[in-house]
């Protein structure tokens, strides 16, 4: 009896350590028989390692319940179909040899994750602004191809404008070479003809001619064919033959620079 109680116990003790494996692992099965095959009569070495299995197990729940909060529904579901199967089989078992027995470790419960909610007010908000600003977009880009749409036409127009300016200003400058011509043709008909070239008859220069009329040591005095009468001394300037050089009253002749020698008529010799 009283090992029937004690292998009762012992295995209340692992469906309640079972049990807390299933919460966070999807394979308790495997984990429950070797825990029970491997079982070996060494009390501390197995309180150790429940220990670090129930704290991993712990670890395991709270990271599974934290990203996969989901789909809790469906394993809790897979787990209650799988504990029956469990407890069978640790009937099945051979009875264990005999250890003190192992404290159930308590699951530990954990607050449930709120979701975080979107305010679809906000969205709709946003998208309204996104909109409006799109509008406002499609409305500032016509209004530039509008504009463009008018610059593209001035051009045009002035494209034209300038085109028959061009036109007409080779009209005008056609025009304007032909009146060119016509009053050079003008001109050169109505250009006054310039008077006839006479021959210029050069005067034969007929120089002055004097004669000695009286001459004394250093003065002399002459006479022109015409009657005039000039008195000379040495250094005198006379029109046509110079500077008097000399006076020679002892030859009767005055030398000047020019070569030309002033002596008495022939009427008075």
């Amino acid at each position: 009896m009283a090992d029937n109680e004690y292998n009762d116990e012992y295995q209340f003790a692992d469906l309640d350590s079972m049990g807390s494996d299933h919460i966070g692992d999807e394979e308790p099965i495997a984990g429950g028989e070797e825990e029970l095959e491997r079982r070996q009569p060494r009390p501390g070495k197995n309180i150790l390692r429940n220990a670090l299995i129930a704290v991993i197990l712990i670890v395991l729940v709270m990271l599974g319940y934290k990203f996969f909060g989901s789909y809790w529904a469906h394993r809790k579901a897979a787990e209650d179909t799988i504990v029956p199967s469990i407890t069978t089989t640790t009937q099945q078992a051979p009875p264990p040899v005999e250890a003190p027995p192992v404290q159930a470790v308590q699951p530990v419960q954990i607050a449930p994750v709120t979701q975080p909610t979107v305010d679809n007010s906000q969205v709709t908000q946003k998208l309204s602004d996104l909109e409006i600003s799109e509008q406002n977009v499609r409305s500032e880009i016509n209004s530039v191809n509008n504009q463009l749409g008018g610059i593209n036409s001035n051009v045009n127009d002035l494209s034209e404008k300038i085109a028959s300016l061009n036109r007409i200003i080779s009209v005008l400058a056609s025009k304007v070479d032909q009146q060119s011509t016509q009053i050079a043709i003008l001109t050169e008909r109505t250009k006054p003809k310039p008077p006839p070239v006479r021959p210029v008859v050069t005067k034969p220069i007929t120089l002055p001619i004097y004669y000695i009329q009286a001459v004394i040591p250093g003065r002399a005095w002459l006479i022109a064919p015409n009657g005039s009468t000039l008195t000379v001394r040495e250094g005198t300037q006379i029109t046509g033959y110079g500077v008097i050089k000399l006076i020679d009253p002892n030859q009767g002749r005055i030398l000047t620079t020019s070569g030309r020698v002033i002596r008495f008529s022939q009427q008075d010799s």
